[in-house]
C-alpha cells in the first residue's frame, strides 16, 4: 500500500472533522522514523520506545494557538529493564498536552512470553485542575486469584482471575504481541489471557489473534487484533524488527516516533 493511497481501516480517522490532516502527520512520523532502514532497531534489544498520540476524533479536544497545525496530542514511553532477578522492570510515561493529563505507571513482570505481572504496581495520575481531584495515586497486587488495589488506605477487590490463564497489563503488550507473533501468524489460532487496563480494571476475557499483513511505503507491517470483554478493539501493526510501529484503539493512534537504549 502506498501511503498516498490512504491507510489501513484499522487506523484511518481522517475525517473531514480532522483538521489538520490526520494521514498526513501519521505518515510523517511513520516515514521519519522509517526512511532508513536500522538494522539495530530490534525491540528484545532496547529499553525505551518513545510514540507520538494521535486523537481518533478532533473534536472535543482543546487546541491553543500553538497547536494549530499540530494534531498530535500527546507522547507515550514505554521503557522496560531486565532485573537480575529474573524480572522485567517498566515505566510508563503517558502524556495528554490537551487534558494537561500526566499518567505514571510502575510495575513488573516475570520474564516470559506473555510478561506476567508480579509482584506491586503503582499508579500516579495527575491532571491541570488543582484541586483536590487533581491526583490520583493507588497500588496494586495480585493475592492468590484476587487482584486488589489500594487507594487512601482503603483495599478494593477489582476482580478474580483463574490460575491457569496468563495475565499481564495492557502497556506490556507492547512486548507480548511481538513475543507471540511467530506462533500466532503461523498457526492462525487466538491467545488468550486476562488484562489489567492500566493497571487498574480488570479484563478477564481477551483474545489476540492476525489481522492480516499490508506495506506501508518501503515498510511491511503485520496486523493483529486485541478483543475482549469489556475492552475496546485495538489493533497492532509490527514492523520486520518485531517493533510495535502503530496501535489504535478507538479513542487513539499510537505510532512509534523514536527508539532509545541498548541491551537491557
Amino acid at each position: 500500500m502506498k501511503v498516498s493511497e490512504g491507510l489501513h481501516w484499522s487506523f484511518d480517522y481522517n475525517y473531514g472533522a480532522q483538521n489538520p490532516h490526520f494521514t498526513e502527520q501519521l505518515v510523517k512520523t511513520f516515514l521519519g522514523f522509517y526512511a532508513e532502514p536500522k538494522a539495530d532497531r530490534i525491540s528484545a534489544g532496547t529499553t525505551e520506545h518513545i510514540y507520538d498520540i494521535f486523537p481518533n476524533y478532533w473534536r472535543g479536544y482543546a487546541r491553543g494557538e500553538d497547536r494549530q497545525d499540530n494534531l498530535i496530542l500527546g507522547q507515550a514511553i514505554i521503557k522496560r529493564q531486565g532485573a537480575d532477578n529474573g524480572r522485567w522492570n517498566y515505566t510508563i510515561q503517558y502524556t495528554n498536552g490537551t487534558s494537561g493529563e500526566e499518567l505514571q505507571l510502575r510495575f513488573h513482570t516475570a520474564d516470559d512470553l506473555y510478561r506476567s505481572l508480579s509482584g506491586k504496581w503503582y499508579i500516579q495520575a495527575q491532571n491541570d485542575c488543582q484541586d483536590s481531584y487533581s491526583r490520583f495515586d493507588c497500588e496494586g497486587q495480585q493475592v492468590a486469584d484476587k487482584i486488589r488495589l489500594t487507594v487512601n488506605h482503603a483495599e478494593i477487590t477489582v476482580g478474580l482471575i483463574g490460575e491457569d490463564i496468563p495475565f499481564t497489563c495492557n502497556w506490556a503488550l507492547f512486548d507480548v504481541i511481538p513475543a507471540l507473533s511467530g506462533t500466532i501468524h503461523e498457526s492462525g489460532e487466538v491467545v488468550e489471557m486476562a488484562i489489567l487496563e492500566d493497571l487498574e480494571k480488570l479484563r478477564p476475557s481477551n483474545r489476540i489473534g492476525f489481522l492480516e499483513s499490508i506495506e506501508m511505503g518501503e515498510t511491511q507491517l503485520d496486523g493483529y487484533y486485541l478483543y475482549g470483554e469489556g475492552l475496546l478493539p485495538s489493533y497492532w501493526w509490527l514492523d520486520t524488527h518485531g517493533n510495535v510501529a502503530i496501535c489504535a484503539n478507538f479513542f487513539q493512534t499510537f505510532v512509534l516516533r523514536e527508539i532509545v537504549g541498548g541491551s537491557a
